[in-house]
């Protein structure tokens, strides 16, 4: 009883495909919900979409045919309907064609078996916090899905949410809130420790986090990620943490959780973890979290 366009229908194709045409097929009668006026643009990522193309049809049964500019791989495409009979969408049939004698690629396939499975979680998990610019980036590079030159929760969380069967379609909780990250002290002496506190604001549905915190190995040493007594739920969560000393000789840690399949969201208010370290000298706290990304399961994302 309501008007629901304009409205996008997002299509996941579950693989990056060269994408030839679409085919939209209406009711028969061309009655109610009929498509006449929308765009049409793709995405490998979900983030960064094409530009968007408007198409429109008649009111007619016949088979309406869009065909992609330059044969574009992609693994996401979003319909977004601005006009249709009645006011919302409808339809019988909706066909995807990729170009003919050309294969898809699943995203997050690291050892490219045609499958997600254990074998490309383990691959992640010892390639986490991996740069474009390190020696052995080349091997995982078809892991980077969000193409940002580093192995994070994002590109993780491809796989993470197809194993243990999956996910399930409902949606609890679009992605929302932020990540912030704060020491315990100004200055510390050496010997000290160090103690940041990384905690949530207003978070929604997060079902994977991850960032990096680059440091001085004169200054300071890694020692552990502690919870608390009653966390928020990252610590449930598959910890793939990572500290790793990069071709560049620079040192990060890149503390990063994800979910294996459908389970519980972290949301709320609070310390989500603490990262212990310790100084190796008198220092005064400069530490800066940076390439911070938190996704729901269904990859919407926010960065910090």
């Amino acid at each position: 009883g309501q008007n629901a366009i304009p409205f996008d229908l997002v299509i996941d194709l579950n693989g990056l495909s060269t994408l030839d045409k679409l085919h939209y097929l209406g009711r028969e009668d061309s009655g109610n919900g009929t498509i006449t006026k929308a765009t049409i643009s793709y995405s490998t990522n979900k983030e960064a979409w094409s530009e968007p193309v408007a198409v429109e049809w008649a009111r007619t049964p016949d088979t309406k045919e869009f065909t992609f500019d330059g044969n574009p791989k992609a693994r996401y495409i979003k319909i977004s309907v601005t006009k249709a009979l009645g006011n919302y969408g409808s339809g019988r049939e909706l066909y995807i064609f990729k170009v003919a004698g050309t294969e898809s690629y699943i995203p997050g396939d690291i050892n490219n078996d045609k499958k997600i499975d254990e074998n490309d979680l383990t691959s992640y998990m010892n390639y986490t916090g991996l740069r474009k610019s390190d020696s052995d980036f080349d091997y995982i590079s078809k892991g980077d899905i969000n193409r940002n030159g580093l192995i994070d929760a994002f590109d993780i969380s491809a796989v993470a949410t197809c194993l243990n069967d999956g996910v399930n379609g409902y949606n609890d909780g679009k992605i929302g809130g932020k990540v912030t990250s704060s020491a315990d002290k100004k200055s510390y002496k050496a010997g000290e420790t160090v103690e940041i506190s990384v905690k949530g604001d207003s978070l929604t549905g997060v079902n994977a986090l991850s960032f990096s915190l680059p440091y001085s190995t004169s200054d300071y040493e890694y020692v552990e990620i502690q919870f608390p007594e009653e966390g928020m739920g990252v610590e449930k969560m598959e910890n793939l943490s990572k500290n790793r000393l990069h071709t560049n000789g620079t040192t990060a840690l890149y503390p990063t959780f994800v979910n294996l399949g459908e389970k519980a969201k972290v949301n709320g208010n609070g310390t989500l973890f603490k990262i212990v370290m310790k100084a190796k000298r008198n220092v005064k706290f400069d530490l800066k979290a940076t390439d911070g990304i938190i996704a729901d399961k269904f990859l919407n994302t926010i960065n910090f």
